[in-house]
């Protein structure tokens, strides 16, 4: 625990520190998030006895995320990235499949989209001006805030009330009433941080409620892949916190949630 506790007095202040910088420094970050999450993505995807491709996925992640860090984020880049790296790594199991077969490639394709998906924080933090104090860090603020409310009131919830297990199968320390006070603590920070992104208050609290819920669907899709694997931890990364989609897993639903909600429903670009 005190390993975990002296890991986030560090990490955090550092993260957020990046956050607030934007650009390159943030672009940067990311990135080498990215490429270490799908090390983990592919250590999870051998012990599962698949073959994925480490220097093909980690290429087509490293090109998406710096497409939304670089290029205009209207989605065409994003697209042209994504059909270019299918191609690319559906083609390359027609040589030698004995060593990587189609499966190993849909696996490889699969892993780019799960991990890829950190490219919309890079997108959710420029939809201001990418720096400093802006509509972009006030919506980041709001998504990372709402997962880590509904993270700790699940937590202290679930282990004081906790009776009804939510998916025992796949992560039995989670309970409904766990659930439902993440849910509560989410909505509390989304009717805070209304103002701060330009909504009203229970516009700010519906986000959060449906943030608690997307969070929930992010970690026990993580926690399928490590039971699947026979691991307990993506990797060792961060001490106490295991590895980047260890503690990122809730947040890489949340991201691309919210960057939709602000740009389709709420109409920022």
């Amino acid at each position: 625990m005190l390993v975990r506790i002296l890991t986030g007095l560090v990490g955090i202040p550092v993260f957020l520190g990046l956050l607030f910088l934007g650009r390159w420094p943030l672009l940067a970050l990311v990135t080498g998030m990215g490429l270490v999450a799908f090390y983990e993505y592919s250590r999870l995807g051998r012990a599962m006895g698949f073959n994925p491709s480490l220097p093909l996925g980690g290429a087509a992640v490293l090109a998406l995320l710096l497409t939304a860090g670089l290029m205009p984020p209207d989605g065409l880049y994003l697209g042209a990235v994504l059909a270019l790296s299918a191609m690319v790594i559906l083609s390359r199991s027609l040589f030698r499949p004995e060593s990587f077969s189609v499966v190993d490639a849909l696996m490889t394709l699969a892993g780019v989209l799960y991990v890829g998906l950190f490219s919309h924080l890079l997108l959710l933090r420029r939809l201001g001006g990418g720096s400093g104090w802006d509509v972009g860090l006030a919506w980041v603020g709001l998504a990372f805030l709402c997962t880590w409310g509904a993270d700790t009131m699940a937590y202290f919830v679930g282990i004081s009330l906790g009776r009804h297990k939510l998916a025992p199968k796949i992560s039995p320390q989670k309970s409904v009433e766990g659930l439902l006070g993440g849910v509560a603590g989410a909505a509390a920070v989304g009717l805070l941080l209304a103002p701060t992104v330009g909504v009203l208050h229970w516009h700010g609290a519906l986000l959060g409620v449906a943030i608690a819920l997307v969070a929930t669907l992010g970690d026990l899709t993580e926690s399928a892949l490590k039971r699947a694997a026979g691991v307990k931890d993506s990797g060792r990364l961060l001490p106490g916190h295991g590895g980047v989609l260890d503690r990122f897993d809730s947040s890489l639903f949340v991201l691309p949630f919210v960057y939709y909600i602000a740009t389709l429903i709420f109409g920022l670009s």
